[in-house]
C-alpha cells in the first residue's frame, strides 16, 4: 500500500525556525528522511532498512551495508507453515501467530484509513488504532495540515494495508501484551515500526502505543520464534548493560542544545548530527534578537522493552522537547504558520516555546552481547505551540 501522512517519514528535525524581524519571509518547516530502503525478514525475525552515508557519531564504524529486495509477505507464509508444524511442542507466545497477523492488519487499517480524513471525521479511527502519545501526534499532525496541506487519498480497498509481524510477546502472565509489527510502503519506501499493545489481554483491545520509521543503514535483529514469543523486560534492566529508561534519558540528553560535554557515544545513522544542526540554524537565524534552548527529557511511562533472540534488546520510548526563544528586550519575533496553528499571535516579545514528541527505538547490547548502543527508528511531530 501507498501511505499517504508525510508524519509517518523519517524527518530529523523540526527546524521550526522563528525568524528575527528583519523583513524576511517565516522559515519553513524542514526535515530530511532516509533514502529509499527495502526490507526482508526470516524465521525469528528481522528487519532492515536500506544504507545511506553515517552521519551520526562514529562515522567510520557503519560499514555500509546493502539490502536485497525481499518478498516480506513470502517470508511470513513460509514461517506460518513452520510455525504451526511446531505449534504442538511449545506454544508460549501471548498470542497464536494467525490471530496476531489479523490483530495487526485491523489495528493498522484503521490506523492509515484515518490519514483520509480530517478533525472528528476520523475520530473514531483513531481511537480504535492508536493511544497515548502515538494519538496525539496523530491529532496533532491533522491540525497542520491546514498549512503542510492535505496528503493524497489512497483507496486501501485497492492497496490494502499488509503488516508483518516481527515479534509477539511471550506469555509470562504479565500485562500488556506486545505485537512489533512492520509496515513497508510501496515502490521502495521507509519501513515503518509499529508497536501495538493491549493493556486487558484482549485481542480487540490492541492499539498502537508506539512508531517510527526505520533509519537508513539500521537493521533489527532476529526474535525469538513468534510461536515461542519473545521476553518483555518490564523493570529493571535484567541482562542488558544499561535499564532502559537510564539509556533513552541518555539519548534525550545526547540531542539537547546546547549539548553538555559529556556525551555517551551511540550510533544515530545520522539522527544526532541533524538534530544538532537543525538546533544551531535556528540559534543563528535569531543570533541578537533571541537565545535559544532545546531540552528532551523522556515520557518514563512509554517506555517498552522487547529482548532479541541473543539477549541484546529493542527499546522504544518517546522524548518530549521544548525549543525555547527567549526574546531579548526591544526585540520581537514572528513565529512561522506552523506556530500560529497552536497560537495565532503574529508578533513575540518575551518567549517561544515549541513542543515536539520524538518517538525513538534503541538496540541496547547486554552482558552477553556488547556493542554500541544504536538508534534504529526515530520520528518527531510538532504537538505544541504557545508564547508571549
Amino acid at each position: 500500500m501507498k501511505f499517504s501522512r508525510t508524519i509517518l517519514a523519517a524527518t530529523l528535525s523540526s527546524a521550526l525556525v522563528l525568524t528575527a524581524c528583519s523583513g524576511e519571509d517565516p522559515a519553513e518547516e524542514q526535515g530530511s528522511g532516509p533514502a529509499t530502503q527495502t526490507t526482508q525478514t526470516s524465521d525469528g525475525d528481522s528487519a532492515t532498512a536500506g544504507t545511506t552515508d553515517d552521519g551520526g557519531t562514529t562515522a567510520g564504524d557503519d560499514a555500509a551495508r546493502t539490502d536485497q529486495a525481499g518478498t516480506t509477505a513470502g517470508a511470513a507464509d513460509e514461517e506460518s507453515a513452520t510455525e504451526v508444524a511446531m505449534a504442538t511442542e511449545e506454544v508460549t507466545a501471548a498470542l497464536p501467530l494467525e490471530e496476531a497477523e489479523e490483530v495487526a492488519a485491523t489495528v493498522l487499517t484503521a490506523r492509515f484509513q484515518a490519514d483520509q480524513g480530517d478533525s472528528d471525521d476520523i475520530t473514531d479511527l483513531q481511537r480504535k488504532s492508536m493511544m497515548g502519545n502515538v494519538r496525539t501526534a496523530h491529532e496533532a499532525a491533522d491540525q497542520l495540515e491546514a498549512v503542510n496541506g492535505e496528503p493524497p487519498q489512497v483507496d486501501l480497498a485497492d492497496a490494502p494495508v499488509e503488516p508483518i509481524v516481527l515479534a509477539i510477546s511471550k506469555d509470562d502472565g504479565e500485562l500488556p501484551m506486545f505485537l512489533l509489527v512492520q509496515t513497508v510502503p510501496e515502490e521502495g519506501g521507509v519501513p515503518l515500526l509499529h508497536l501495538l499493545e493491549s493493556r486487558t489481554g484482549e485481542s480487540a483491545d490492541f492499539r498502537i502505543s508506539w512508531e517510527a520509521p526505520m533509519l537508513p543503514g539500521t537493521e533489527l535483529p532476529s526474535f525469538d520464534r513468534r510461536s515461542v514469543g519473545s521476553p518483555v523486560l518490564r523493570s529493571g534492566s535484567g541482562d542488558l548493560t544499561t535499564a532502559p529508561r537510564d539509556l533513552l534519558k541518555s539519548v534525550a540528553t545526547y540531542i539537547s542544545y546546547p549539548q553538555p560535554e559529556d556525551v555517551p557515544d551511540y550510533r544515530t545513522h545520522g539522527y544526532a548530527p541533524a538534530v544538532r544542526s537543525s538546533a544551531q540554524a535556528q540559534a543563528d537565524a535569531v543570533a541578537g534578537q533571541a537565545t535559544l534552548q532545546e531540552k528532551n527529557w523522556l515520557v518514563s511511562e512509554d517506555t517498552k522493552t522487547l529482548l532479541f533472540d541473543d539477549g541484546s534488546a529493542f527499546v522504544m520510548g518517546t522524548l518530549l522537547r521544548d525549543t525555547q526563544f527567549q526574546v531579548d528586550d526591544g526585540a520581537e519575533l514572528n513565529p512561522p504558520d506552523t506556530f500560529r496553528v497552536f497560537q495565532d499571535t503574529s508578533v513575540l516579545t518575551d518567549e517561544a516555546v515549541l513542543r515536539t514528541m520524538v518517538f525513538i527505538g534503541m538496540r541496547a547490547p547486554s552482558e552477553q552481547v556488547e556493542f554500541k548502543p544504536e538508534m534504529i527508528a526515530a520520528r518527531e511531530q510538532l504537538v505544541d505551540a504557545w508564547g508571549e
